[in-house]
């Protein structure tokens, strides 16, 4: 009988596959523990830079492939079922171009309604708002209530 090895295999033989796998076995603890601060506790584990006083919802998927290249700051509130992106497989998987990565940073008491998702190179501004249901993938500045897709500028605070 003929020893097939394949790629998948030696991946986990040097142990590459069980680092992708263990952060996605505790984002399962991070979407469903009754606790926030648990949920928080958990996306820690996984990489997810979180400061203080942070509130994660329900069902939040944040950084699946390298949560390490996500920054939320003090304060922020993520709502139920958020998603938070730090990849953009669409032009690997259309045969246009490689994966675009990049980073996520959330700013100081900002919101984050529920059902938005955030793409990879975007920074949102402290204390800014986001709508629900919005699509971000542009930078959003300080002060502001942004929603919509794509998101666009709705309001400015000048408080």
């Amino acid at each position: 009988m003929r020893n097939f090895r394949t790629k998948e295999m030696d991946e986990l033989a040097k142990g590459k596959v069980l680092k992708r796998i263990f952060p996605s076995l505790l984002l399962m603890f991070a979407w469903f523990f009754p606790y926030r601060k648990i949920r928080v506790f958990f996306h820690r584990l996984r990489g997810v830079k979180i400061g203080k006083n942070v509130e994660i919802g329900y069902f939040c998927i944040i950084g699946n492939i390298n949560p390490t290249l996500i920054i939320i700051e003090d304060n922020v509130v993520i709502t139920a079922k958020s998603t938070i992106l730090e990849h953009d497989n669409a032009l690997y998987y259309t045969g246009r171009g490689d994966v675009n990565y990049g980073a996520v940073v959330i700013k100081n008491n900002a919101f984050i309604g529920i059902g938005s998702t955030i793409m990879p190179n975007v920074v949102i501004g402290e204390k800014s708002i986001i709508a629900p249901h919005s699509f971000v993938n542009k930078n959003i500045p300080p002060n502001v209530l942004a929603g919509g897709c794509p998101v666009k500028i709705l309001k400015e605070y000048t408080y």
